[in-house]
């Protein structure tokens, strides 16, 4: 590694969201997750879920009713903040995902992109533009925003999002009985606040899973994938 590189992040908080799938890919993910650097994630398990005996001495966080998606998702960030409120950045992602190898190390020397951020996917969906050099990609698309696999949050933006009143109404008032479009309710809070959503091309996650717990019928595929995967992190020489 390029010793005159400074490292941004010492610290973090990191959670992982599961729901009960018909073929778990739980172990699949944590078990990528701790290649990646992180090995002690909190979990945050909607009712039904069995929790891989590998990892069983993990923190978790049992919801004693279903609570959805995006609710469950919003207490998971919350949590987090509380437990951990002098955490550099929050790392909130699902329980269907692959992570590049050394992630960790990689992120910890390339944040932030900008002074002030809204959120940062380390998933880019196969839809959004690749770039020809690897780097965040600033991808301000609001509502239209695709992919809450993986989100980090600064500490000031974790906090800023989670004081949003209309992040809050979402549960109220938004489509769906407030239970989904986590990207949705993330990149429309950005667009509305004047802080960038940026992605990380080539994507730094991938989506797996027969299965979604939304939406029965959608598999991890097309536009649900990411194009590009680099599944080792590795800085670029010079």
């Amino acid at each position: 590694m390029d010793n005159s590189r400074v490292q941004n992040v010492k610290h973090w908080a990191v959670g992982v969201t599961t729901a009960p799938r018909k073929k778990s890919t739980l172990l699949q993910t944590l078990d990528s997750l701790k290649a990646a650097g992180w090995d002690f994630p909190r979990l945050f398990t909607e009712p039904g879920v069995e929790i891989p005996s590998e990892f069983n001495r993990l923190p978790v966080s049992r919801r004693d009713e279903t609570l959805g998606a995006f609710p469950n998702w919003y207490l998971a960030l919350t949590e987090l903040v509380l437990r951990n409120p002098r955490a550099e950045a929050f790392l909130l992602c699902q329980d269907d995902v692959l992570f590049a190898t050394d992630l960790r190390d990689y992120l910890e020397f390339t944040l932030w992109p900008e002074k002030q951020i809204g959120v940062i996917s380390i998933y880019c969906p196969s839809h959004y533009p690749q770039a020809t050099k690897p780097g965040f990609i600033r991808e301000d698309r609001g509502w239209d925003s695709w992919g809450a696999l993986a989100y980090i949050f600064s500490n000031p933006s974790a906090r800023a999002i989670l004081c949003d009143s209309m992040v809050l109404n979402h549960r109220d008032f938004g489509p769906a009985d407030g239970l989904h479009h986590i990207d949705s309710v993330v990149g429309f809070w950005c667009e509305r606040n004047n802080l960038p959503y940026f992605v990380h091309s080539p994507s730094l996650a991938q989506h797996i899973g027969e299965s979604s717990t939304i939406y029965p019928r959608a598999t991890a595929s097309g536009n649900r994938q990411a194009k590009d995967y680099r599944e080792q992190c590795e800085f670029e020489s010079g």
